[in-house]
């Protein structure tokens, strides 16, 4: 097994209704399709896949290194919550997820913490210029992903957090140009 440090929360960024009253072998199958066939890696990226009503699926196996945040896969376990189409940053959780969700992220977070020690647990939008996972993790995190306490608005988006967004926006650019993308 490889040395796991780190969980990294994603979001699928696809609309609430995406394909509604379909098991959740579906909706990973649909994702794995994008991830093969359009991007051409080798499997799924994410490890783990929380459905709506709070269905957890199993992705790319987690002996595997991920393919979910640019030069962070090694050592971290990347866990995709369906939903999030639209969301921001400064979005609460309730926003886009629902409380079966919301559920399950704390549990499985647990699982995980309990399997492979204590696991630092961040965002996507902590390491890219990304909205994904449609909420601010650490806010979550110190709430113990109360959803009661995350109904208060959120701030906007610190200075920090938009340098970190524009220099991401100039390594990808640069990646992209330079055929590493």
């Amino acid at each position: 097994m490889r040395k796991i440090t780190e969980i990294i929360v994603h979001a699928s960024a696809t609309r609430p209704a995406w394909l509604a009253r379909r098991p959740i072998t579906d909706k990973l199958a649909e994702i794995r399709r994008w991830h093969t066939l359009d991007r051409g890696w080798s499997d799924i990226g994410y490890h783990l896949l929380i459905d709506r009503d709070g269905t957890v699926a199993a992705g790319r196996p987690l002996e595997r290194t991920g393919a979910h945040v640019r030069g962070r896969n090694t050592g971290t376990i990347g866990l995709c919550l369906i939903g999030g189409h639209g969301a921001a940053e400064t979005d609460a959780f309730h926003d886009n997820f629902t409380l079966q969700q919301n559920a399950a992220l704390k549990a499985q977070i647990a699982l995980l913490q309990a399997r492979f020690g204590a696991l630092r647990v961040t965002g996507h939008n902590q390491y890219a210029a990304k909205a994904c996972p449609g909420f601010l993790l650490p806010q979550w995190l110190a709430t113990g992903g109360d959803t009661q306490a995350l109904e208060a608005p959120t701030e906007r988006a610190t200075e920090a957090a938009r340098l970190r967004w524009r220099l991401a926006e100039i390594r990808d650019t640069a990646a992209s140009a330079l055929g590493n993308a």
